[in-house]
């Protein structure tokens, strides 16, 4: 059974004054006269203070310095910051202001790709326009080319006919004070050495060729008819394949004085045919044709006996000729 503590009696020796109940008013008034509290505020008042270096100062020291370590770092990244926006909308600006120039540059490159491109569509026009010019050019030149060819082929005809009955008579030297007499006498010989008679009633013409000085110039003689002119080219013929080489026709056959020279007997080719007649002769000796000569004014090739015979128009057959073998 738990203990009952009495109340105190009225005899105690208690201070009833320290120990009466008070109420909420008398309260800080009963505190402040206490004499607990008289006790703390003497006792604080009479406290001895904190030595210089004691914890509580260095600690506060300590958080001072970092205070001002961190206020200084703060600073200082702000300042950092700063300059760091500041260079940074410098070279913002900067950008800015070559995006700004590039644009402008693209702008005016994009007109100039314009113009440009305007510019080679003209070109282009123009340069159809000239292939055209110049395809009707080929063409019509080639045609001309053609008709050329055509009118040099009827003038060599024409030339051939005038002259279908002259023959050419080369390496006779001429005599002193030559006359057409003189000419003649000689024709008479050639056809004397090679058994055929020649009058000069049959003889219509006869003339040297020019040449250079000092040259030995081709005599021409032109006949009444083309049967003499055919006669004796053939006659001469005969006599080169009967006789030897050294005795074949020459200066001696028909009297001539100096020293022996072969005379050549061939009908009379124009300028053009006679270039071409040796063209066909180094054609035939670079590409091993045995026969080259000439007939009625044309010119004929053949590779070997028993050939056929190439009749050479111009110089473009002979540049046939050369693609034939090539291929």
């Amino acid at each position: 059974m738990p203990r009952v503590q009495r109340s105190p009696t009225a005899s105690s020796s208690v201070n009833t004054s320290v120990l009466q109940a008070k109420s909420d008013s008398d309260i800080p008034a009963a505190v402040s006269n206490s004499p607990v509290s008289n006790i703390n505020t003497a006792s604080r008042q009479g406290k001895r203070p904190c030595p210089e270096f004691s914890p509580a100062n260095e600690l506060q020291d300590i958080k001072h310095e970092i205070i001002q370590m961190l206020s200084s770092w703060k600073r200082e990244q702000e300042e950092r910051l700063t300059n760091f926006i500041s260079q940074q909308n410098t070279s913002l600006s900067k950008l800015v202001s070559d995006i700004a120039d590039l644009k402008q540059q693209n702008l005016e490159i994009q007109k100039s790709n314009g113009e440009i491109e305007k510019a080679i569509t003209f070109i282009t026009e123009q340069y159809d326009d000239m292939m055209k010019k110049i395809d009707s050019l080929q063409k019509e030149n080639q045609l001309h080319k053609d008709r050329i060819i055509h009118l040099e082929y009827k003038i060599q005809d024409i030339q051939q006919l005038s002259r279908s009955s002259c023959v050419e008579i080369r390496n006779v030297p001429a005599v002193v004070n030559e006359s057409v007499y003189d000419l003649a006498t000689i024709i008479s010989k050639v056809g004397a050495a090679v058994d055929m008679t020649l009058n000069h009633t049959e003889l219509r013409d006869a003339y040297r060729l020019p040449g250079k000085p000092g040259t030995i110039r081709p005599i021409v003689a032109e006949f009444v008819n083309v049967q003499v002119k055919n006669k004796l080219i053939t006659s001469v013929r005969d006599f080169n394949k009967t006789h030897p080489n050294d005795d074949r026709l020459n200066t001696k056959c028909i009297g001539l004085p100096g020293d022996r020279r072969p005379v050549y007997v061939a009908e009379y080719l124009p300028a053009t045919s006679r270039k071409l007649f040796y063209e066909a002769r180094e054609f035939a000796k670079q590409k091993l044709y045995k026969f080259c000569w000439t007939a009625n004014g044309n010119i004929f090739l053949r590779k070997s006996e028993g050939s056929k015979q190439i009749l050479v128009r111009s110089t473009e057959t002979l540049r046939n000729l050369q693609l034939d073998i090539k291929q």
